[in-house]
This record gives structure tokens, sequence and C-alpha cells, in this order.
């Protein structure tokens, strides 16, 4: 199995909440069990019990990523789509194993603010889909191609969300160095002991494989290079 992982801030910290009897918690819902229902106006979304907004929610994924195949020309297969997020994000596209893009929303915040989710999260997901089908996975992921993409979509370009989440329960996992032949990265302890069980990761950018370990310094210009202690 292989996982591209490429981050704008190799030193950010993963936040997942800690087990909780917390009702609106919701397991991963694969978007082929989900039946599609008609768009309910914004006034109506509030009442909505939690199912009925994950059958919203991926009703707009499919009518924004169907707009953007026409616009841009591009082929892109439906997403895994999951609403299994924890913590503090409200949305997450990666390239899970099987070269597979998975869409992860946050049941949690959706349920808190289906309108703003609907409106914000939902097309800022759907625009790293499209940005990395037509321009490619090397490009930044809040650069200028996601912001078009945004932008067609009506929707404003911000990297972050704005719904309240300091009462959300999250513990902090422990990161780990790896590095390839052009960047260093961090990775949570749970990538890590996956690496170690044979999982392999790759940069986004350069496609190399991950290599445990802080990224070696570059030799000082001018001085000969060290050798080995032992060698004659």
């Amino acid at each position: 199995m292989r996982t591209l992982i490429g981050s704008s801030d190799p030193s950010r910290t993963e936040s997942v909440p800690d087990d909780s009897n917390d009702p609106s918690r919701a397991p991963a819902v694969p978007a082929s069990s989900i039946q599609f229902c008609p768009t309910i106006m914004p006034s109506d979304l509030s009442a909505l019990p939690l199912p009925a907004l994950m059958r919203e929610a991926s009703h707009r994924t499919a009518t924004l990523l169907e707009q953007a195949r026409r616009h841009f020309r591009v082929r892109l297969p439906a997403p895994d789509l999951r609403f299994d997020l924890r913590g503090k994000a409200a949305g997450q596209v990666r390239l899970a194993p099987g070269m597979v893009w998975q869409v992860r929303y946050n049941a949690a915040l959706l349920a808190r603010e289906p309108d703003a989710f609907l409106a914000q999260t939902v097309p800022h997901e759907v625009a790293h889909l499209i940005a990395f089908a037509v321009h490619g996975r090397g490009i930044r992921p809040h650069g200028d191609e996601w912001q078009a993409v945004m932008r067609h979509f009506g929707a404003e370009p911000r990297r972050c969300h704005s719904f309240a989440v300091d009462d959300l329960p999250t513990r902090r996992l422990r990161r780990f160095d790896y590095h390839c032949p052009c960047r260093a990265h961090r990775l949570t302890s749970t990538r890590h002991y996956r690496a170690l069980a044979g999982q392999t990761y790759y940069c986004v950018a350069c496609r190399r494989a991950l290599v445990p370990g802080p990224m070696p310094r570059a030799p000082t210009p001018g001085l000969p290079p060290t050798r080995p202690v032992g060698c004659n």
C-alpha cells in the first residue's frame, strides 16, 4: 500500500478527539450507501437530523463535482465519501491506499453549523479534488489553483473555517521525523507505526518514498567531506 504525503506546514499538530459518548459522533458512511435528496433551503437545515444533513452534504458534493467536470473538462472518479473526521478539522481530502481519493467530513461540525458547512466546507474539499485533477498533486494545497476553483464555485477561498470548536475534546499525537530528497516531513504516531509495519508513504512533490529520520544537513561549501572513522 502507498499513501501520498504533503503538508504546507510540517510542524502542524494533528488533533483527534478522545473517545466519548458524544451523540453527534457518526460512523464512517461510504457514499454508495447514501441516497441523495432534493436540495433543502438553508432556513430548513437547522431542523434536520444528522442523517438528513449527511445526505444533503453528499448531494452538494456530487453537484459540485459534476459542475466542475463540465467546466474544467476533467475526468474524476467519484471519491470515497465519509463522515468520520474527528477533532477540530471540518473536512479533509487524502489519497487513500489503493490510489483512491477520499473526502472526509466532520459530522459533529456539520450538525452544529449546517448552513456554513454546506456553503464553505463542502466546496473547500471538492476544490482540492478538482485542483489536483487539473494541475497535478504537486501544487500547493491552498494555492492559486485551488482558489480559482473556489471562486468558480462562488465560495470564498479561505484556508481555515471559523466554527466554534473550543469545546471539542482533542488529544495531541506525537510526531516523528521523516524526509525525502526535497523536504522534511512530520508523520503522526499512527502513520509512523504503519510505516514500521510495512506501509510506504510518498511525497506529493517529488513522488519519492519517505525515509525515517531528520533530513540530512547539506555539507558546508568549501569543506572536504568527512571521512568515516576507521577508514584508511
